[in-house]
C-alpha cells in the first residue's frame, strides 16, 4: 500500500490519519510539519459512504435470504463486520488534496 504525500513538503499522511478522518466523516487532515489542510473531494465521499453504508446493507440481506437467517442480532453484527471492512478498504484506497479554501502561506 503507498502512502499519499503531502503536497508541500512531501511528509507522508499515514493510513492511521485517514482512518481516523474518514471515521469521524472525512473531516480534513493537517499536515503536522507544515500546516497544509488535505480534504477529500466531495464526489467520491458519496461513492467511499457507498462502501460503508448500502454495500454491507445490501450483502447482508443477500447473504440472510441464502442462509435463511431471521435473528435481527446476527443480521446487525455482519452489517457491522460488512461496515468495518468496508471503512477499512476506503482508507487504504482514498486520496486528499490541497484545500482550496486554504488561505495562501
Amino acid at each position: 500500500m503507498s502512502f499519499q504525500q503531502c503536497i508541500n513538503c512531501k511528509e507522508k499522511i499515514t493510513y492511521k490519519r485517514k482512518l481516523y478522518s474518514i471515521f469521524f466523516g472525512y473531516r480534513p487532515i493537517t499536515c503536522e510539519s507544515c500546516g497544509t489542510v488535505h480534504e477529500v473531494d466531495e464526489r467520491y465521499r458519496f461513492i467511499f459512504s457507498l462502501y460503508t453504508i448500502m454495500i454491507p446493507i445490501i450483502l447482508v440481506y443477500m447473504v440472510t435470504g441464502m442462509f435463511e437467517i431471521e435473528s435481527r442480532f446476527i443480521q446487525v453484527l455482519f452489517v457491522l463486520l460488512f461496515a468495518t471492512i468496508g471503512v477499512l478498504y476506503t482508507a487504504s484506497r482514498i486520496t486528499y488534496h490541497k484545500s482550496k479554501y486554504q488561505q495562501k502561506q
